[in-house]
């Protein structure tokens, strides 16, 4: 069977979640023996990000300034459908194959409308409502996702499949010279819905209450209300405000240092549908504050630390617990690395191409 794979997100120039999953599942089905033929729709070349693939992988590029999904992937529809679609982020183009699946990766914006711009407000609800609609299959990324879809949207259950994200093992290890700084990291859109507030107020807490000496890095591009969390940073003492370093967006290889070398990985989020992050540090060797809300506590198990996200206090206590204790940081690290090993990318391909080509028959 000829099965289409919406590959846009692939190309974007700064590569978040979304991206790293369309990336690793294609890597991943080509590495899979099947007789299946993958035609890979683009605006631009994706091979840089994909590296070399089998013979059974086509490309076809189809350049397009703006829309590209609704109008431009929705003209080869018209013309050129293949067997099955796989869209790999949210929104279905307006004109697709009756066997189409999509993956939702989460529903924040249905959690925390006030979160999100109001243009993006309804490209996620417009989209959302489609694509659950006109979806043969809707694969989502946890059973947290899954518990969102079947209350938000009338669903049946039978129609979502809960496949976990992977992680790239080889990728993601500890630094063969282990060489933990004193400071705590968080990577992700620098934005209010990934509540940046309260981790600034936490951070803030520890240093004043505590005499912390550790600095809170930062790493991710500006999101919406960003200026909120800067005025947040801004109003903090100069000795406190001075710990707190934003890098921007960052490469996969200093992300990978930075988070070899953190000595806690801080990801109390709102909201997430998986929390790759979370598996990264455990993967390298840092132990993990998580949210105790959403997928988190789905995905982190027992191997993290799990805090309410709107308890700035018990944030700072968390991180001060791991910080002074060297056995519970041990403990975290040891259990970390066997969650982590749980997570690969080639069960996440094996068992998306079952879902496909079941939505093919």
């Amino acid at each position: 069977m000829t099965i289409g794979i919406d590959t846009s997100r692939v190309t974007k120039t700064q590569l978040t979640g979304t991206e790293y999953y369309s990336i690793q599942l294609i890597k991943k089905l080509n590495n899979i023996e099947t007789d299946d033929k993958f035609l890979l729709y683009a605006q631009k070349d994706p091979h840089s990000r994909l590296g070399k693939l089998n013979s059974n992988f086509k490309t076809k590029i189809m350049p397009f300034p703006r829309l590209w999904s609704q109008i431009r992937l929705s003209i080869e529809m018209i013309f050129h459908k293949p067997e099955v679609l796989f869209v790999p982020a949210h929104l279905l183009p307006l004109i697709h194959p009756k066997n189409s699946v999509v993956t939702i990766h989460d529903l924040g914006f249905k959690k925390y409308p006030e979160l999100y711009p109001p243009h993006e407000l309804l490209y996620h609800n417009f989209g959302m409502n489609f694509s659950v609609k006109h979806a043969k299959k809707i694969i989502a990324i946890s059973e947290a996702t899954k518990k969102d879809l079947l209350s938000s949207y009338a669903i049946e259950p039978n129609k979502i499949e809960v496949i976990w994200q992977g992680c790239d093992l080889n990728f993601f290890k500890p630094s063969s010279k282990p060489n933990k700084k004193p400071y705590i990291f968080y990577i992700g859109r620098i934005e209010e819905k990934k509540n940046i507030i309260n981790m600034v107020k936490a951070f803030a807490f520890l240093k004043k209450e505590k005499g912390l000496k550790h600095q809170f890095i930062l790493a991710g591009s500006p999101g919406y209300n960003y200026e909120n969390i800067k005025k947040e940073i801004d109003s903090l003492p100069s000795e406190i405000r001075c710990d707190i370093i934003e890098l921007g967006y960052i490469s996969q290889n200093d992300y990978l240092q930075y988070l070899q070398e953190a000595e806690i990985f801080l990801f109390v989020t709102n909201f997430e549908g998986f929390g790759m992050p979370i598996i990264e540090a455990m993967a390298c060797g840092t132990p993990v504050i998580t949210s105790n809300v959403s997928s988190m506590p789905e995905i982190a198990a027992n191997a993290a630390l799990l805090v309410n996200p709107c308890r700035p206090n018990d944030i700072g206590m968390a991180m001060s617990k791991l910080i002074h204790n060297p056995g519970l940081r041990q403990s975290l690290i040891l259990k970390g690395r066997v969650r982590s090993k749980i997570f690969t990318w080639q069960k996440t391909a094996q068992k998306t191409l079952a879902v496909l080509e079941q939505a093919g028959k």
